[in-house]
């Protein structure tokens, strides 16, 4: 008999007495990569071409300013508040601006009213954006609002908008306004954009009694 035949003979045979070839068992998953690390303080480098333009946002709000937003006061009076801690809790993302009650709250920047209204920490409170709608101005604890503010109204750099008071949870003997710049990030709510401190963008004073 030819070798190749004889080969194939046990081939088959041992084939036929060999168990059943059983189905792997499942096989774990791959692990997690690794977590990105936190990015550095200066993003410039690292991020998308899309983050480059938000930087030229600030930068363009930078070049443009905004006015102190109650009247009378410098740049210069309002101490550096933004990262405060707030009732042990939270951090105070804002500025606190001291005069005295009744004194004219005003128009940081031109754009339009997205909300006139009262919550439980900033009492009466106004929701604003740039014009650009690139930015969210938030003033609250005003004393009481100039008569007809509404929402959707198109308001000027300067602009009267209420008083400073102490409405909310500020204190009563302490009369300020909190007064905060976010971004306007689509797809989110304007108050749930990240805060910026409004501090070095102040470049212009009113007088307006």
């Amino acid at each position: 008999m030819p070798r190749n035949a004889i080969s194939l003979i046990l081939l088959l045979a041992a084939t036929a007495c060999a168990p059943a070839l059983q189905p792997l068992p499942p096989m774990r998953p791959f692990p997690e990569p690794p977590a990105e690390s936190p990015l550095p303080y200066d993003t410039r480098e690292v991020m998308p071409a899309e983050s480059h333009s938000r930087d030229a946002d600030l930068e363009e709000l930078h070049a443009r300013g905004l006015m102190v937003p109650v009247a009378g006061i410098g740049a210069r009076k309002i101490s550096d508040t933004f990262t405060d801690a707030r009732d042990g809790a939270r951090i105070h993302n804002a500025v606190d601006i001291l005069a005295k009650r009744g004194t004219p709250v005003l128009a940081a920047d031109n754009g339009t009213i997205i909300k006139v209204g009262t919550n439980a920490l900033g009492g009466n409170i106004i929701w604003a954006m740039d014009e650009q709608k690139r930015f969210v101005y938030y003033y609250a604890h005003l004393d009481h609002y100039v008569r007809g503010l509404h929402d959707g109204q198109q308001i000027v750099r300067g602009e009267m908008l209420g008083y400073v008071g102490t409405t909310g949870n500020a204190p009563k003997d302490v009369p300020h306004l909190h007064f905060q710049l976010l971004r306007l990030n689509p797809g989110t709510r304007y108050s749930e954009g990240p805060p910026i401190n409004p501090l070095p963008f102040f470049t212009t004073t009113s007088m307006t009694r």
